[in-house]
């Protein structure tokens, strides 16, 4: 039996997030979610995580102090960065990220991104 991912979503819009997470449960991912940094590391820590889809603009918060944080848990953490801002997209850590979707992407390409990222079995 194969096993399916375990993917972690960081959006704090909640039609985005339900939207997002029920396209990817019929994908059979395993979705966690988290609305806010703190949640998320709580969520990172708590469960396995294979792959994190993180919404760089949290209200306040400041996504890319997010990808730090579970970049320096697990460095080789698969990341992919999402924004309705390019200038979000256009910091200097993106290179580091897995992927960068600007807002709004099509879901066909954040499945396509997925299976780059070993997001598929």
């Amino acid at each position: 039996m194969i096993k399916s991912r375990s993917l972690l979503v960081v959006e704090d819009d909640l039609a985005v997030r339900e939207a997002i997470t029920r396209v990817l449960e019929t994908e059979d991912y395993q979705v966690s979610s988290a609305v806010s940094s703190c949640e998320a590391i709580r969520q990172f820590n708590e469960k396995q995580i294979d792959i994190v889809l993180l919404d760089l603009s949290l209200g306040p918060e400041q996504g890319w102090d997010i990808f730090h944080a579970l970049k320096k848990r697990r460095p080789d953490l698969p990341i992919i960065v999402t924004s309705a801002r390019a200038d979000e997209l256009a910091h200097s850590s993106a290179a580091r990220a897995s992927g960068v979707l600007e807002k709004p992407f099509d879901v066909s390409l954040l499945l396509t991104l997925l299976k780059q990222v070993g997001g598929s079995r």
